[in-house]
């Protein structure tokens, strides 16, 4: 397969994803970590070591997690399949190990905060924005 078509068709799958979730879109009190973010044709892993999470609190519409390296908090928006996240900050603090956590959570930090839409499937979050990214969660618990 080229990748012309991989792409359409990672891009088919996300959108269909958005469309066909009938479950529950609710992320009131879940955490989820992120396992694979970039462009939805061909996103990449998360960093071997490196834990990146979003938690969504039970009550109120606050966000936070860890970056990989960094802790981050904002608030969010979730409304049938649209998603953003606002006011987000997060601490910053350098971390060197290992290569790479600082340019990754940076990509998903601007992810995140480039959001528009979302969708759960099983144990699967996907969170969508500009440009055809994604990033994709498995659920934890904790």
């Amino acid at each position: 397969m080229n990748k012309a078509a991989a792409y359409a068709a990672g891009l088919i799958f996300v959108v269909m994803s958005f469309a066909c979730s009938g479950q529950g879109n609710d992320l009131s009190g879940t955490s989820w970590s992120l396992i694979l973010l970039g462009p939805a044709g061909f996103p990449e892993p998360v960093l071997f070591g490196v834990r990146v999470t979003a938690e969504f609190s039970g009550s109120g519409n606050e966000i936070g997690g860890s970056g990989g390296c960094n802790s981050y908090t904002g608030s969010y928006k979730a409304d049938g399949a649209s998603f953003s996240a606002e006011e987000l900050s997060w601490t910053e603090r350098g971390c060197p190990d290992p290569a790479g956590v600082m340019e990754q959570e940076a990509r998903f930090l601007g992810l995140l905060a480039g959001a528009e839409m979302f969708a759960i499937s099983g144990l699967r979050l996907t969170i969508a924005g500009a440009g055809d990214q994604v990033l994709v969660f498995l659920r934890s618990e904790e």
